[in-house]
Parts: structure tokens; C-alpha cells; sequence
């Protein structure tokens, strides 16, 4: 054998290796943009609101009664319909083996470019199924919500819908869901309820996006619990929702953060 094939034989060790010491959500997807697996995707399962594709991938019709009867219960609990005339009537759902991280069209940049699609991986699209995984209705409820300024209220809220639909589930980078929390730190707490766009670490440190996405729920249903939905709602639709939070919480922002971690 040569020394360049003993040298390219080396380099796609070295290069496999790297691959699997990353966190899933930070590998490539083998260069399948969400556009081809939206044109390319085959639909399996149709129903009044909800539509099912599947791309490389055999999906399990299954899903969609579990979307359907979950779209109505999700706009009940928020108070807000599916924007039909921004998104269209149907949402469709896309499971698609090269999607790693399950999500939204356009992911953080949906306002840009809104349209009612989801893509989810097939392991969570599989769990969604048996009742163990609630991703599809977290980026359903981004849908219902598609209009925001604050990253950690928006994930928030999903997370909060997903896990009131499907209580102790798995979601989004914690499959095993929050019986054991994860960490928070205080780089996480300071972008809590701010229009602040999420640091580089929430793509590209697992532990990190874990406490991030943990910390948003977490300081969300705080909120409601203490004030309900419809006062939430007033909160998720301000430009400044920091200059918001004494006049509808009757308190600062880090203060409400710290009464959130605290269990106040």
C-alpha cells in the first residue's frame, strides 16, 4: 500500500472519529437540505390538519392521529389558532433520516420565511409514538407561535405545551426529559426573557444546550404558574419584553430569574 493511500486511510479514521466525539446536533447532515427533503419527501398519511412524510426513511403512519388530536389541545391551552392565512391550513411533518436535531422550517429563522412544516428525526418521531418522546408538539407549538422576540421565551413555551400534553417525556436535547435537571449556569441565566440571540455554545456544546433549553422551560412556567398564559402571552408578543416584566409580573427581570431557579 502507498503512503498517500496509508495516509488518506488515516485521515478518514481521524475524521470519522471526530464526527463521533461531537454532540449529535453539531454533525452535518450529509448535505440533504431541508428544501430536498421537503420536495423529495413522499407523503405516507393525510389528515385534516396534519399531514406525514417520510424521506429515506420508513415513517410509521401512527403519528399522525397523535399530531391531530394534539394540534386542538395545544391551541386550547395557549389561547391561539394556527395562523392559517401566514402558514396555510395543514401542517406537514416531515421524518427524515438525515435530520439530526428535529425542527421548524428555517430552525430559529422561521419568522423570515414562515411555512407550517416540522422535520424530526426518526428516533424521536419512533418515541413520539409509545408516549416517551414530546419534540413533535415542542416544534408544533412553534408554529402556533411563530412570531417571537425572545429565543428562551419562545423555547420555552414549547417545551412548557410539549411537556403539559405528554407530562416526564423526553424533549429536544433531553430525551430523558428533566426528572434529573440539567446544570445552569449563570452564562445561561443571563439571556433568560431576553431579546439576546442565543450564544454559539447553544449549537455547539451539547451540555450547554441541554441546561439552555432546561433553564427556559424552567423560568417559562415559572412565569405561568405564577401569572397564566394570556399575561405570558402579553409578555411573548413585546419588542421589549424586559421593560414588560415589572409592570406584569411586578418585578425585574433577574429577580424573577433568581425566584425561578429557587422554586419561588
Amino acid at each position: 500500500m502507498s503512503n498517500r493511500i496509508c495516509r488518506r486511510s488515516a485521515a478518514a479514521v481521524v475524521w470519522v472519529a471526530l464526527l463521533a466525539a461531537q454532540p449529535a446536533h453539531s454533525q452535518p447532515r450529509g448535505g440533504f437540505s431541508d428544501e430536498q427533503i421537503a420536495r423529495e419527501g413522499t407523503r405516507i398519511a393525510s389528515g385534516d390538519r396534519v399531514e406525514l412524510f417520510q424521506y429515506r426513511v420508513t415513517a410509521d403512519p401512527a403519528l399522525l392521529p397523535i399530531a391531530e388530536a394534539a394540534l386542538p389541545r395545544m391551541e386550547a391551552l395557549l389561547g391561539l389558532k394556527l395562523d392559517e392565512a401566514t402558514l396555510g391550513r395543514k401542517i406537514r411533518i416531515y421524518v427524515s433520516a438525515p435530520t439530526g436535531v428535529s425542527h421548524v422550517w428555517r430552525g430559529y429563522d422561521l419568522p423570515r420565511d414562515p411555512r407550517a412544516i416540522v422535520f424530526l428525526n426518526p428516533r424521536v418521531a419512533r418515541e413520539a409514538i409509545n408516549g416517551t418522546n414530546a419534540t413533535y408538539a415542542h416544534e408544533m407549538t412553534h408554529l402556533l407561535t411563530w412570531r417571537f422576540h425572545s429565543h428562551t421565551l419562545r423555547e420555552g413555551i414549547a417545551d412548557y405545551v410539549a411537556l403539559t400534553l405528554h407530562p416526564g417525556a423526553g424533549v429536544g436535547p433531553n430525551p430523558r426529559g428533566y426528572g434529573t435537571p440539567p446544570a445552569v449556569t449563570e452564562d445561561i441565566e443571563k439571556y433568560l426573557g431576553t431579546t439576546k440571540s442565543p450564544p454559539a455554545a447553544v449549537e455547539e456544546d451539547l451540555q450547554f444546550r441541554q441546561g439552555y433549553y432546561f433553564a427556559s422551560y424552567r423560568f417559562v412556567k415559572f412565569l405561568i404558574d405564577r401569572k397564566g398564559i394570556p399575561v405570558f402571552l402579553e409578555l411573548y408578543n413585546s419588542r421589549n419584553p424586559e421593560s414588560e416584566y415589572p409592570r406584569l409580573y411586578g418585578a425585574s427581570r433577574a429577580e424573577l430569574v433568581l425566584a425561578a431557579r429557587e422554586g419561588h
